[in-house]
This record gives structure tokens, sequence and C-alpha cells, in this order.
């Protein structure tokens, strides 16, 4: 049963929730309404009532190149002379002035040990390979005999750990520890592979943290597996605005989100675990940014127990990352093509998985017009997964505000008030109900959600849940919790309008990929 019972407090949330929730704002004003669908807005399939609702995208979907995983860019050090540079701990300042004067196709290694800088460890050169003696374990902030841990607690504020720019870069076997900004920045660059990689801060929930662990951005053929990534108070490994990118077998704990995939296209997300995070793994594109993501693959990934409190700064993180509630295993928000298979979802306070528009953060669309208006949320894929239970019971951990995460806030109060007409609990997939905007509300499955052989809990009810967010949060802005009740939609597994085939082309990212 949901932990947040009915109560006047419970009134007051939601009545505050007047000027925090941006599309009840705008819902009753035509000239402020985005366009419903057009031309340029890929709105999903209209799956009306029929069982099989891929979409019939036909030749204009790209699905991208049969990728491997190993390098396909254009640089390459065969046939060039390849350079060893070897450094131990104490030679700190020879290592800072030696990366400012690399050539091109360099391994630097590193023995064993601590090394402490006061600045980050800038690259800019093609071919480069940064190799530890290990990672260490979790906690550790000093190397030993078999770890390399770079250490940046006194470093200068605002900077990086790595900072690198450039082609056919990889960084394997060492710890990244305390970095005052990122830990590890790769930024407009192809054949990126991080092999085995930790990064943490020492402190736990602390919004002083360093934004992301595991940042390449910008970039195209990435490679992140076996790393770990502790206390992020943003992300612990992100992957943004890139194109063709694996993050699999890796360990994300303790940061506001585990993994995110943001603004991204062909990204195979396999075998890694996500717990202990305010959110363990989110898909999600962002107005103003150029690539439209989609073709995202996440598989047998275990995504469980993330209701750590979100720690992440308002004024420093992304604005997005700052709103998720606590307890919420995984999201989506203006995705599209995105399959769900073979995961592990429990004990997630909030939600297992959620769909949302990109309307509910940014509700003009015209911010949206760099991605070609990709605010909508369309084919995602959710079989054979499993579904432990546990969640859906203690929306935020109880810790509700409507002014930092509006969305959590409404959750809770309307099933606070559902609890009352019987509600179990929020429903292991909530849909916001809201693309394609202004959609005919007879149309029960427009935007091709498929949730089909998936495992559940021994007695589960209803396993999906339409909040109609637009129209429901209008009247509980109001105080008509009821009406606003009424109007939200709960549905069992086999409901046949959601017992779909998934979407049209499949997706073959991950289909090449060598172990």
């Amino acid at each position: 049963m949901p932990r947040l019972q009915w109560t006047r407090a419970t009134c007051a949330t939601l009545l505050a929730l007047v000027g925090a929730l941006s599309l009840t704002a705008c819902s009753d004003d035509e000239d402020n309404k985005p366009d419903p669908g057009g031309p340029k807005v890929d709105a999903g399939t209209d799956a009306g009532t029929e069982t099989d609702a891929g979409t019939d995208a036909g030749p204009t979907v790209d699905t991208g190149i049969p990728w491997d995983g190993g390098s396909a860019g254009d640089f390459s050090c065969e046939g060039k002379t390849q350079t060893t540079l070897n450094f131990a701990p104490g030679q700190e300042e020879a290592l800072q002035d030696q990366v400012n004067t690399l050539v091109e196709c360099t391994t630097i290694t590193l023995a064993p040990g601590t090394y402490t800088f006061d600045n980050a460890i800038t690259i800019r050169q093609n071919g480069i390979t940064l190799v530890g003696a290990g990672k260490g374990a979790k906690g550790e902030g000093t190397g030993g005999a078999q770890s390399t841990v770079l250490v940046f607690t006194g470093a200068a504020a605002n900077s990086n750990g790595l900072d690198v720019v450039g082609n056919r870069f990889t960084v394997s076997d060492l710890a990244v520890w305390n970095a005052k900004k990122d830990a590890i920045r790769v930024e407009s660059s192809t054949d990126v592979v991080m092999r085995r990689v930790r990064t943490e801060w020492e402190q736990a929930d602390n919004e002083k943290n360093g934004k992301y662990g595991l940042y390449p951005v910008k970039s195209k053929y990435v490679l992140i597996e076996d790393c770990e990534a502790y206390n992020a108070a943003d992300a612990g490994i992100y992957v943004g605005q890139t194109q063709y990118a694996v993050v699999r077998n890796s360990v994300a704990k303790q940061n506001v989100a585990g993994i995110e995939i943001e603004n991204t296209q062909y990204a195979y997300v396999l075998g890694n675990t996500a717990q202990d995070n305010t959110t363990g793994l989110v898909v999600f594109d962002l107005p103003g940014n150029p690539i439209r993501g989609s073709d995202i693959r996440v598989k047998n990934n275990i995504i469980t127990g993330n209701n750590r409190n979100n720690f992440a700064s308002v004024a420093a993180s992304s604005s997005t990352v700052s709103q998720v509630p606590a307890g919420t295993g995984t999201f989506m928000l203006a995705s599209r093509r995105v399959e769900l298979t073979g995961n592990t979802w429990g004990n997630n306070n909030t939600v297992d998985v959620a769909v949302l528009s990109g309307l509910t953060i940014e509700k003009d669309p015209a911010q949206w017009a760099a991605g070609g208006l990709n605010f909508a949320s369309a084919d995602v894929y959710v079989h054979g997964n499993i579904f432990q239970g546990g969640s859906g019971d203690n929306v935020d951990n109880g810790n509700l505000s409507p002014q930092l995460r509006p969305l959590g806030a409404a959750l809770a109060a309307l099933y606070a008030y559902g609890e009352t007409k019987g509600s179990l609990g929020v429903e292991h997939l909530v849909w916001d109900g809201v693309d394609p905007f202004g959609h005919d509300r007879t149309q029960v499955n427009p935007i091709n959600i498929c949730f089909v052989e998936n495992t559940l809990p021994s007695g589960t009810g209803n396993v999906i849940a339409d909040l109609d967010l637009v129209a429901a949060g209008a009247l509980v802005a109001k105080g008509n919790f009821a009406g606003g009740w009424a109007l939200t939609r709960h549905y069992p597994a086999d409901k046949a309008e959601f017992n779909c085939a998934g979407f049209t082309p499949a997706l073959t990212i991950g289909d090449n990929i060598q172990p």
C-alpha cells in the first residue's frame, strides 16, 4: 500500500502544483499549444485498438550501420610511429608537462600507486592510450600494489580530472578520485574506449561533488565496459549527443542518475547494475540539442533499489535530473525507438518505468526545434523483463517538494487519493498521457507502448497507468482530486492495445556487437 495517506497536507501539496506544472498552466491556451502533429513531428504510432501497432516508418528510419563495437573512425595508428611513456607516483609534474606536448599514437603507462594533481590532465591529441595498474575497489582513495588512483581533491575549482579531445582515445585500469567537475570528460572525439575505470567522490550525497563520472559527449563510437561510478552529483555514467555507444557490464551506485543516455542515436546498454541511485537509468532528449535521440536498446540490466534522496544541486546540475523523485527505476523522456528487454526492476519506491513527454520539462515547442521538434516520446517496447515488486509505494521517499520535484509531488498526491479508491500503489509502467499532444483520448495507446511477456509479482493487478497529466493536472490544481483521479486510466498486462510487437523497423544496435 502507498505510505502517503490522503490528508489535508496532501491537498495542500497538490494545490501548490498550480504554479509548478507547466503543462497545466498552458493547457487551456490555444495560442500556446504545441503542434499536436504535423509533418515534422514523429508523434508515434496511432495504435487505436490494433494489437500490432508498430510504426510503419518504412525506409525513412535510419537504423544505423552494423557496428561491432570496435574502432570505426578514420584515424588509425597502424603503420605510424608508436611511443610509450612510463610514469610513477611522484612524477605528476613531469606527466603534466608531457601531456602538453604529446605526439599522436602515444601510450602513457602509470605504475601502481597514488598520483596527486592540482589541475586536470588535458589531452589534445589523437591515438592516445592511458593505462594504469588497476581501478581498485570502491572507497579506495589511494592506490595500492595493483591499482592506480588519480587524486584531484586539491585541484583547481571547476577543473575536470581527465579532459580529452582526441580520436582513438583509450583509458583503462585506473581510478579518478574527487574530481572537482567531471571525472573523465571526452568531447568531440571518435573511437573512445573506457575500460575497467572507477570514478568516485569520497563523500556520499554531496551536491558539491562533480557532476559526471564517465562523460563522453558529442562523440562517435564509444565503448564503456567493466567500469564503476559512485557519488556523482548528476550522472555516474553518461553518454550524450553521441552516435553509436555501448555501455556494458558496469556498475553505477550512489549517484543521482546511475546511467544516463541523452540525445544519443544507437546506444546499447547491456548487463549493467544500477542500484542505490536516485534514478537507475535515464533515456532522454533535452531541448536545444541537434541530435534527435533514437534506437536505444536496454538489455539484461539490474535496476533495483534506486531510492537515494536527490542530492543534485538545483543551480549546478541538469534541471531535468534535479527534478527526478527518489525511487525512480527508469525514466524515458522525449525518447523514441527504445527497447527494454531482459532487465530486472524492483524496490524502486516511486516507479519502475516512466514514459514522459519532453513538454513536461519545456512546454515551448520552439525550444525543441534544433532536434526536429523532438519533444514527443514514441515506440517503447518493454518485453521479457522481470518486475520483482516492492515498487511504487513511497513516492520520492515521502520527501515531497512541489517546487523542486513537481511531477513527483503530483504523482504522490494523485496516488494518495487513489488509495482511498482502492489503488494499491503506482503501477510498474507509468505514461504521462501527453504525447502526441492534444490526441483524441479515445485512443488508448497512440504512442505505441508495447508491454508483453514480462514476469510480474504474484497477484499483480494493473501494471500500466495513463495519467492524462494535462487534463488531470488542471483539475487537481483546482482542488478537484476526485475529478483528476477519474481521468487517469489503469490497465492490466493483457490489455490488447499494449499487447503489440514492438516497432518497425526493429532495432539493430547490438546485433553485431562483439563480446
